[in-house]
């Protein structure tokens, strides 16, 4: 049976929300009693029948009803597609799963229903593309393509425009909290839904296959844990690691490196949903800095420096853009960095295809667009807003629809285990699966369907819970900037930070010559004004909400 988590991360607290210092501790309201007993209630409650569990309007029923006539007609259903990445490109089952989604959502919404997986080091350029030149494109993850980028350059609808989001998403605006959707509002307008997930990260995790620190005898318990359950670590534990891992297996990479060093490694606020001006001390404090001048990332491009000389990173790190896990999968380097959760350990082992031990260097922390970083978007020319709306209802209170998307089919990619976990399905494994997204993170609500073996039943509580008890959260929490005004300057930084950035980020500058080189170019490109910028909307937004 499965076990359905129908609204686990409702019960994130609105007075967390303008918590800012370290330790704090949200206090329960009535509202928030409220969430956490429809919470356990549905923790406890196992799932009698497959699909939806939201009620539809009356409209939305004689929308369903209305497609199924007219499909009946012709013979041919509306098609609606859906697009997201994957780490790996597209899997090779997904026909197969496409065909088992049509045939239930022929049933459901009176539509075909297709997923459009793009690997993720294409995803950026290729949804750029295809929402520019009219390709059918319906629903789509803004995550790597950018949400405000998104909106700037009108990709995306209005999805309160003619009162659809009210007539048509009622099982969103269940799911989701509206403090939650209204943090993905940009100059007022809601353009996006947010996933339900982990909004509070711990700020960096080194993760290292298993195998390999068995290989150079490194003994794990010898260091503490975490809050979170994992080995913490400091940068010199990391460090001496990475020695060894280097000696012992000379013929592999031993981090998979990326440009995540701010997002996966530091608690800096990217204010705006960008780093060109941001917090440097997001829980005490509002004020606008420019963190490329900042000791913060002085410090992380003098590490990569060292590991670059070390030999321990590709020479090809600058122009190979494969997604760090992936890499790890083919078995030519041996560690990563992430942010970690709850949970984290069994998604990025199946991520990497081996047992990953995930070393804890980080602290819990919500940055202010944590809600709004990656929202669910309709394309602004789909061609039927109603149908595309229905669906992307669906996406967050079908089991059904949310078991595909996030496992595939049942028998064929994965089985149902005695304790109403999941599994692969005999005879698959990491390396022969043919769906396997392991994105769940980017899902619209992961907590409709199974968790995976390994992961308790009530991951989505602990998720919960997580959000909630984060030691820090940024002031800014929930603040959003239309920097549509500054279109240019942002493209003009992106520019300059592109051109000089990733050789500092990726160690392969002096740390002190490549600094400066950016610095320059950012500063000619216009940092001061789009700083300012900033800090004039964020402190319009802290006076209207009271908050010093």
């Amino acid at each position: 049976m499965k076990k359905k988590i129908a609204s686990l991360l409702l019960s994130a607290t609105t007075a967390a929300m303008v918590l800012s210092g370290c330790g704090s501790a949200a206090t329960e309201t009535g509202e928030q009693a409220q969430s956490q007993e429809k919470t356990e209630s549905a923790d406890e409650t196992e799932a009698t029948s497959e699909g939806s569990d939201a009620v539809e309007s009356d409209k939305a029923a004689q929308a369903i009803a209305d497609r199924k006539a007219e499909a009946e007609k012709s013979g041919n259903y509306q098609k609606v597609v859906i697009s997201f990445f994957d780490w790996t490109g597209r899997p090779a089952g997904l026909d197969r799963v496409n065909e088992a989604l049509c045939a239930y959502t022929e049933e459901t919404l009176g539509l075909d229903v297709e997923l459009q997986i793009i690997d993720s080091a294409a995803y950026g350029d290729d949804m750029k593309l295809m929402l520019s030149s009219g390709e059918q494109v319906d629903i789509f993850s803004t995550c790597i393509l950018g949400y405000s980028s998104s909106i700037n350059n009108g990709y995306t609808l209005d999805l309160e425009e003619n009162g659809m989001f009210d007539d048509y998403c009622g099982g969103i605006k269940e799911k989701v909290r509206q403090d939650y959707l209204d943090a993905c509002r940009v100059g007022g307008v809601l353009y996006g839904t947010p996933p339900i997930k982990d909004y509070a990260i711990e700020t960096c995790a080194v993760c290292v296959g298993q195998e390999y620190l068995d290989g150079i005898g490194y003994d794990v318990s010898k260091l503490p844990l975490s809050d979170l359950g994992y080995p913490k670590a400091t940068w010199d534990d990391i460090n001496e690691i990475y020695s060894q891992l280097h000696a012992k297996y000379p013929d592999k990479y031993v981090m998979a490196i990326q440009d995540n060093e701010l997002t996966q490694g530091s608690s800096v606020d990217n204010i705006g949903g960008d780093y060109f001006g941001t917090l440097l001390d997001p829980q005490n404090s509002l004020k606008i800095e420019d963190v490329y001048a900042s000791d913060i990332f002085k410090e992380w491009a003098q590490r990569a420096y060292d590991w670059n000389q070390a030999g321990y990173l590709s020479q090809d790190a600058l122009t190979d853009t494969t997604g760090a896990s992936a890499k790890v999968k083919s078995g030519s380097y041996m560690a990563m960095m992430a942010c970690c959760k709850p949970g984290y350990k069994t998604q990025i082992s199946g991520e990497c295809g081996r047992d990953m031990v995930v070393f804890d260097v980080g602290e819990s922390f919500m940055s202010s667009s944590s809600i709004s970083s990656f929202p669910w978007c309709v394309n602004q020319n789909t061609e039927d807003p109603v149908a595309t709306l229905q669906v992307l209802n669906a996406l967050y209170t079908d089991s059904t629809i949310e078991t595909l998307m996030c496992w595939g089919q049942e028998g064929k990619d994965f089985q149902v285990n005695s304790d109403g976990t999941i599994t692969y399905a005999d005879g698959v494994d990491a390396n022969n699966s043919e769906y396997y997204p392991n994105v769940l993170w980017l899902m619209p609500n992961p907590y409709v369907t199974y968790v995976w073996q390994g992961d308790p039943l009530d991951l989505g509580q602990q998720i919960s819970d997580f959000n909630d008890n984060c030691a820090c959260k940024s002031k800014a929490l929930g603040f959003t900037w239309d920097n549509s005004d500054y279109a240019s300057e942002y493209t003009a930084l992106k520019n300059a930070y592109d051109e000089f950035g990733p050789s500092v980020v990726y160690g392969f500058v002096e740390p002190e010559k490549g600094i400066a080189d950016l610095e320059n170019a950012l500063k000619a490109a216009g940092l001061d004004d789009y700083m300012a910028a900033k800090q004039e909307a964020l402190d319009a937004w802290a006076k209207e909400n009271g908050i010093n």
